[in-house]
C-alpha cells in the first residue's frame, strides 16, 4: 500500500476518534465561601469512577477533562475528608466552559452557563412548574398526567437524544400506568435507550415489585443488625407500646440529610407524648455515619451498619424512607417527609 495512503489514513481515523470526545472545563462557586475541599465529580446516568475537583474558599479551581459523550453530573463531597456534606443539584458537562453558581434560594449549586444550560433550566422549569400545580391540588391528578404527557412528548423531540431527555423521563417516571411509561421510554433516541439506566427503567416497570410490603395496616417486619460486638433488632423499639418514626437513611444522601431538621423538630415536639424517632443507616459506613450524627446533632437513637438488611425487609429502593409504626408495631404511614410529619402526628397524638 502506498505510503501516502496509509498516512491519510491514519489521519481520517484520528480524525473519526477525535469526534467521540468531548473536552469540558467546570469553573464557578458551590455556594458557600466558607469551603476548602476535595470533592468528587460523580457521573449521574453512567456511574463509574469519578474524577476530583478542589474547591478553595468556595469557588471551583478550574478543571478541564475529557469525557465520551454530554452528559450530567453532580458534586459531592468527599466521604473520606473532614468537611461539611454538600451535595450539588445536576449539571451538564459538554464541549466548552460549564459555569456553576449558587442560588441561595434553593441552596443547591446551579448551573449558570453551558452546554445545552439555557435549555435544561427551560425544561426543568416546565417540569417543576406542572409538579406544585399537582402538590398544591391546583389540578387533578388526571390533569397531571395530561400535562406530563404533553410535555414529554414536546420535549423528547429534541431531547430524545441527550441527558435533559434523561432527566425529564426520571422525573415524571412511574407514569399514570406501564403502557404510558413504555411508550415515554420508546421517545428516546436508539441510542440512549440502551443506556443502563433507561434498561433499569424499563425493567422496574415490566417487572414491578410491591414497593411498599410490608404496606400500611400489615405488622412489621423484624431483623437484627450487628455492629460493634452488638445484635440490635427493630422489635428494640418497634411494637413497645409506642408510636415509632422511623428513618431510613444514610450519611452520603443529601435529601436524607435534609430531612433531618424535621426529624429533630418531631422528636423535641412529640417525645413527651409517646413519640420514638428512630434511625436506620443503611448502606453507609458505620463511621461515616456516626459523623453525620454528630455533625447533625442528632439526639434520638440509632441502628448503625444495616447495609442492605433493612431495606430488604422493608423493600425500599430509595432513601430517605420514613414509616410511622403503632404502639402494637402496625404499618400506620409509609413515605412521610417533610411538613407531613408534623401534620400526621399531631393528628394522631391530638396535639394542638
Amino acid at each position: 500500500m502506498n505510503k501516502q495512503i496509509i498516512i491519510t489514513a491514519l489521519l481520517a481515523l484520528v480524525a473519526m476518534a477525535g469526534q467521540g470526545q468531548i473536552n469540558y472545563r467546570l469553573e464557578g462557586t458551590i455556594g458557600d465561601s466558607t469551603v476548602n475541599a476535595k470533592m468528587l465529580l460523580v457521573n449521574k446516568y453512567n456511574p463509574g469512577w469519578p474524577d476530583s475537583v478542589e474547591v478553595k474558599g468556595g469557588k471551583i479551581i478550574p478543571k478541564e477533562g475529557v469525557i465520551n459523550k454530554t452528559e450530567m453530573f453532580v458534586l459531592v463531597n468527599d466521604p473520606d475528608a473532614d468537611t461539611p456534606f454538600i451535595n450539588s443539584q445536576m449539571f451538564i458537562l459538554g464541549n466548552g466552559t460549564t459555569v456553576l453558581d449558587d442560588d441561595i434560594k434553593r441552596k443547591w449549586t446551579r448551573m449558570k452557563s453551558g452546554p445545552l444550560a439555557s435549555e435544561y433550566r427551560r425544561v426543568e422549569l416546565a417540569a417543576w412548574t406542572i409538579y406544585d400545580k399537582y402538590d398544591k391540588h391546583s389540578i387533578s391528578k388526571t390533569e397531571y398526567c395530561y400535562l406530563a404527557d404533553s410535555l414529554i412528548h414536546c420535549e423528547l423531540t429534541n431531547h430524545g437524544d441527550d441527558v435533559i431527555g434523561i432527566w425529564l423521563l426520571e422525573f415524571f417516571l412511574p407514569g399514570p400506568d406501564a403502557k404510558t411509561s413504555l411508550s415515554w421510554i420508546e421517545l428516546l433516541g436508539e441510542h440512549v435507550r440502551e443506556w443502563d439506566i433507561v434498561k433499569q427503567w424499563k425493567e422496574s416497570i415490566l417487572n414491578p415489585i410491591e414497593e411498599f410490603s410490608p404496606s400500611i395496616g400489615e405488622s412489621f417486619v423484624d431483623f437484627a443488625v450487628e455492629y460493634d460486638g452488638t445484635t440490635t433488632r427493630l422489635s428494640d423499639y418497634v411494637g413497645r407500646g409506642k408510636y415509632v418514626l422511623v428513618d431510613f437513611w444514610a450519611s452520603w444522601c443529601g435529601p436524607c440529610r435534609e430531612e433531618i431538621p424535621d426529624l429533630i423538630a418531631a422528636y423535641e415536639k412529640f417525645k413527651d407524648k409517646g413519640l420514638t424517632v428512630l434511625g436506620i443507616a443503611v448502606n453507609d459506613k458505620p463511621e461515616a455515619t456516626l459523623k453525620a450524627i454528630a455533625d447533625l446533632h442528632i439526639p434520638y437513637p440509632q441502628i448503625l451498619n444495616s447495609q442492605e438488611i433493612a431495606t430488604n425487609a422493608y423493600n425500599i429502593r430509595g432513601v430517605p424512607h420514613i414509616i410511622l409504626f403503632a404502639p402494637d408495631g402496625t404499618i400506620i404511614a409509609r413515605g412521610l417527609s417533610g411538613e407531613n410529619i408534623d401534620k400526621k402526628l399531631a393528628n394522631i397524638l391530638n396535639y394542638k
